[in-house]
């Protein structure tokens, strides 16, 4: 399988009540979006994308800096390290974050799009082929586009994201 993100949508009292769960937090999550709970699967470009966009792995996530915050959220959660991943952006946070993420120009990105650099920094997954350039940049630009589709419906519904690698 592998290590798979997703973000998910949640009321103020939903992630107040999930602030104060010491339970399996992906189990909460899981429960929430079979609960009809708007969510959106990166699937395994988060580190990719986290990589194009900022220049670093997204185990190493920049403080403050929209375009590492579009892809990790803001606020990680203090679970163990074998939990995954947590982290969320609260409803009032999503404006800076869709304003800088439609700063973005993909032409501008593209001649630096250098797939050796994302095999040499252990970008996961390791899929950084030559022979897949063209098919992993379509892929990145696809979901750069479909996260900022759904922060703004999250921020039009007034929600805020919680992100999850597991």
């Amino acid at each position: 399988m592998g290590m798979l993100g997703q973000y998910v949508m949640v009321s103020e009292d939903t992630l107040e009540q999930i602030m104060e769960i010491d339970d399996d937090l992906m189990d909460t999550l899981e429960k929430l979006i079979e609960a009809g709970n708007p969510s959106y699967e990166i699937d395994k470009l988060w580190d990719g994308l986290h990589f194009l966009l900022t220049g670093v792995s997204a185990s190493e996530p920049i403080e403050g800096h929209k375009l590492s915050e579009s892809v990790v959220c803001v606020h990680v959660f203090d679970v163990g390290e074998d939990d995954g991943f947590f982290a969320c952006t609260e409803q009032d946070e999503l404006a800076g974050i869709i304003q800088a993420m439609k700063q973005v120009d993909f032409d501008e990105l593209e001649p630096g799009f250098d797939l050796a650099a994302f095999r040499s920094n252990n970008i996961y997954p390791r899929i950084w082929e030559e022979n897949r350039k063209e098919a992993l940049w379509h892929e990145l630009k696809s979901e750069f586009y479909a996260l900022l589709a759904f922060y703004e419906k999250a921020m039009t519904a007034k929600q805020h994201v919680i992100f999850s690698v597991v």
